[in-house]
């Protein structure tokens, strides 16, 4: 319900509710403020899962696990970071968001370049590594695994 009105409405009761990402990023690239991660609506980790089920669950339909449309109200859409407990799934959401691709040109949970993107996510938690993989990290793997490919994501 709350959903379907947020996707009716693009603000609330005439407040463009995307000012409030806007005022975040304003104090932390202007005012030098670093913004706590866990902040509700604003931090770094807002909206962030963990878990491959609720990847899958983001993938198939985002209305079951987001309250709200976060991407119409906080230009903010849901996001996934991804570990050896976010499966396939959690790798497709993350590829489709970073790089913001277009319906027609989503990858999902049975992609080759998906697979080849877990298969060394697995090596790297098989070898020791504990910490959740960054930005940076998955996008290498990802370039590396289009390359071999001949996808072009961009």
């Amino acid at each position: 319900m709350v959903f379907e009105y947020a996707q009716l409405r693009g603000t609330l009761d005439g407040m463009d509710t995307t000012v409030i990402t806007e005022l975040a990023e304003y104090y932390e690239k202007e005012i030098g403020y670093r913004v706590p991660s866990r902040t509700p609506f604003v931090g770094r980790n807002f909206n962030v899962t963990r878990a491959g089920i609720h990847a899958d669950g983001l993938l198939k339909n985002e209305e079951i696990y987001n309250v709200f449309d976060t991407e119409k109200f906080l230009n903010r859409p849901p996001l996934v970071a991804v570990s050896n407990t976010s499966g396939l799934a959690g790798i497709a959401h993350w590829i489709n968001t970073y790089f913001h691709l277009t319906e027609e040109k989503q990858v999902d949970k049975t992609s080759e370049l998906v697979g080849m993107v877990k298969d060394w996510v697995d090596e790297e938690y098989e070898g020791g590594r504990v910490t959740v993989l960054t930005d940076e990290e998955l996008i290498e793997a990802i370039d590396r695994a289009a390359g071999e490919l001949g996808i072009q994501l961009t």
